[in-house]
This record gives structure tokens, sequence and C-alpha cells, in this order.
């Protein structure tokens, strides 16, 4: 069901991005089925104790009302965000969607993770093409360990900046994306060496498996680290790119006001 509604996301961005009436129709539908499909994944999410996409989902309903009501008005900071979600969506999907990129992919990362770990003293051992083992842990390499999401995030916001050239646009996601990348690799390896050498056995176990360590490692300080990061590159990319603090600017007033005005309604 999740690839369905995936599939059905890219289709519906693509038609966004082609010109006509339809537009605004197209983008809104794109939106509701990304966040369909955050509900669609909660279950595995929860099984895994990671708070952080349940929080999003949550989050997420608000979001989706005041973006599609903004949509189907012709709000230009909604098209603008939504063009922002369509590049993302163009980017991500074949690599969710088709096995052969997919793999491809998860081949690579897997490989480049194996050499840094072995590099840093460690001996893991494949277990399989896409899990490496070490010390009791079997850490299986998915689409999500790679890094592309947030690579195409970040692509979709920074190809839409207004004021910028595309000339200076690339020149910025090109480096962004290969550095991103290279974070993944390293937040990756960190990963495997701190649950492989149980760095966190001391600590509460709220997953109930009686082993803490990958919530502690993956769910906890690899995800609070990467948003924090995240936030303190993309606060390097507005001194690069200053259109994009004016185009941030209106997101957020575009959800602050509706939300005001919400809050106010209830009073």
């Amino acid at each position: 069901m999740s690839d369905l509604v995936i599939g059905l996301a890219f289709a519906a961005f693509i038609l966004f991005m082609l010109p006509g009436r339809h537009r605004r129709y197209a983008a809104a539908a794109g939106w509701c089925c990304i966040v369909a499909n955050l509900f669609l994944d909660l279950p595995a999410f929860i099984r895994e104790a990671n708070f952080l996409y349940p929080s999003l989902a949550l989050l997420a309903v608000p979001f989706l009302i005041i973006t599609v009501r903004h949509t189907l008005k012709d709000d230009p900071v909604a098209l603008r965000l939504s063009m922002s979600a369509a590049i993302a969506t163009a980017i991500f999907v074949p690599f969710a969607l088709v096995p052969v990129l997919r793999d491809a992919l998860i081949g690579i990362v897997i490989n480049l993770v194996f050499l840094i770990v072995t590099a840093l003293g460690h001996h893991p051992a494949w277990y399989a093409w896409d899990v490496m083992y070490e010390n009791g842990f079997w850490n299986q390499i998915i689409l999500g360990c790679t890094g592309i999401l947030v690579i195409a995030m970040t692509t979709g916001v920074l190809a839409v900046v207004p004021g910028a050239t595309i000339r200076q646009r690339v020149a910025v996601i090109i480096p962004l994306a290969l550095a991103f990348f290279i974070l993944n690799l390293v937040r990756v390896a960190a990963v495997f060496i701190a649950v492989s050498d149980r760095w966190f056995d001391g600590f509460p176990d709220p997953t109930g498996t009686g082993d803490a360590n990958f919530f502690w490692a993956h769910n906890v300080v690899a995800e609070a680290l990467a948003i924090v990061l995240l936030l303190a590159v993309l606060a390097l990319v507005v001194r690069i790119l200053p259109g994009l603090r004016p185009y941030a600017m209106d997101v957020l007033a575009m959800y602050r006001q509706d939300l005001a005005a919400c809050r106010n309604t209830f009073r």
C-alpha cells in the first residue's frame, strides 16, 4: 500500500509541474499522499520506538490542512512550497520504487560504511549483501539509511529559492548533496559501532527488547544530531542564497497566520 501511495504522490506532483488550471488540485493530491504515507509507516516506526516520525505525522495534520487550503487558493507561497515538494518527490520516488536504483544506492552505501568501520579498527562481517554483522549486531542498510531523502528535500527547497539563478542554485545543491551523503555515511558507521560495542548498555530500555543500544544510538543521538546539523547547514546556506531567508519567512508566516486564526476562533 505504501508503494502505491508513494507512486500516486509522484504522479500528482509530476502533473502539478505541468502547466494548466489543474495544477492546484494535483498539488493538493500530492500533499495528501505524502501525509497518508507518513501514517501508513507509523506501525513500523512505533515497533522500533522511533518517536520522531510519529511526531511528524501528528504535526502533519494541521500542516496538510493549511497547505491544501492555500494551494487551492493559488497562494504563490503555497505553490512555491509545492514545487519544492514536487522536485523532492521526483528525485526520491525512483529510488523508492525502482529496485535496481534502490539496490545500487544501498550497495554503494553499505560498501563505503564497511570501509569506514574497518578503517576505524573494527572487524565487521558480511551476513548478506545489505547486512553487516559484528558482536551479535546485524545491521541491515535500507533506503532510509542512504541519505537520499534529506538530499531530495534539500534539493527541492534550494531549487526554488527566489532571486537565485540556476547556476547559483546548482553551485550550492551539488556540494551540499555530496556533503550530506558523506555525513550520512559517518552517521551510519557511528551507529553501527555504537550498537555493536554496546555504548548505551546502562541506559533505560523504552523498547522492551532488553537492548537499548540501537534506540539510543539511532533514534535519539543520531537523529538529534542530524536535525541540529541540518539546521546549521541551512543557516549557512542563507548566507550564500539570501533569497532563502524571505522564502522561509513567507512559509512560516502562512502557517502562523492560519494557526493564530484557528486559536482565536476557539477562544
